[in-house]
């Protein structure tokens, strides 16, 4: 090998060690999607989860949230449907409860029976009707924190084994 495929050598190595350093740091990091039309309601959502150790993203448009968690993983969702039309919302919450692995709070309307049960349905992780700035949503954000956290340390499910149906030749 001569010097100069040595320097290459030692110059790609030292790429794939900073890559490698950063996706361990990107993978450390708990990433969670607000999704509220109001952007006050937005903003009071966004400190909790960051007061809660949340990276947040805050999303007021359902097509702007719906790229997001196109292109990154989510592990903790808040989606706030007060005073808002729920039609609206369905593909986000769709698309996050479909996904698997994401702890989803959904702060919903006071009464709205209705509501309530189809995203208790979908498996949200929390249904929270009439949330207001008083609400101490910050400590449900570090509890989802910490389930979070141990999900990621927990070992894959299995996929369980596929039944093959032998055919008979005859």
């Amino acid at each position: 090998m001569t010097y100069r495929d040595a320097k290459t050598m030692t110059a790609r190595g030292q790429v794939q060690l900073r890559f490698v350093k950063r996706a361990a740091k990107a993978m450390s990091t708990f990433q969670c999607l607000v999704v509220s039309a109001d952007r006050r309601r937005g903003e009071m959502l966004e400190r909790a989860a960051a007061e809660g150790g949340w990276k947040t993203c805050v999303c007021e448009e359902v097509h702007s949230a719906l790229a997001h968690v196109g292109r990154s993983f989510v592990h903790l969702a808040i989606v706030d449907l007060e005073g808002q039309d729920l039609p609206m919302f369905r593909p986000v919450l769709e698309k996050l409860t479909s996904q698997g692995g994401v702890l989803l709070i959904v702060c919903g309307n006071e009464g709205d029976v209705q509501e309530e049960l189809w995203v208790r349905q979908l498996g949200a992780w929390l249904y929270l009707p009439g949330v207001a700035e008083t609400s101490n949503l910050a400590l449900l954000c570090g509890e989802a924190r910490h389930i979070a956290e141990r999900l990621a340390k927990a070992p894959p499910e299995r996929a369980p084994a596929a039944a093959v149906e032998l055919e008979s030749y005859s």
